[in-house]
């Protein structure tokens, strides 16, 4: 039964030795995004950025409204750049963010 208890108390302890970190680390930057969307829907509105993003030109070409999904201008690493247009003539913007 002693040994028992013993292992226990030798398990738990490491347990409270973690740490555990939500979110990006004091210090550390995260890895940037290139995002899509149609150039008629980006909008610059109290700090965040509005559009149909999408994760590549083609889907961009296909989300016909804007998404829920929205940046924070501060998240912003580049402007955005005019990259080509869907077969419709809507042009595409790209915007490097994190």
């Amino acid at each position: 039964m002693r040994q028992w208890f013993l292992a226990a108390a030798f398990l738990v302890q490491p347990a409270y030795a973690t740490q555990i970190t939500i979110g990006p680390e004091q210090g550390a930057s995260g890895s940037p995004y290139l995002s899509f969307c149609q150039e008629r829907f980006y909008e610059e509105d109290d700090g965040l950025l509005r559009c149909n993003w999408a994760v590549n030109f083609n889907f961009a070409c296909f989300v016909s409204f804007p998404s829920n999904k929205v940046i924070q201008a501060g998240a912003k690493i580049s402007e955005p750049e005019v990259v080509g247009e869907c077969d419709n003539g809507e042009k595409i913007i790209k915007l490097m963010h994190y």
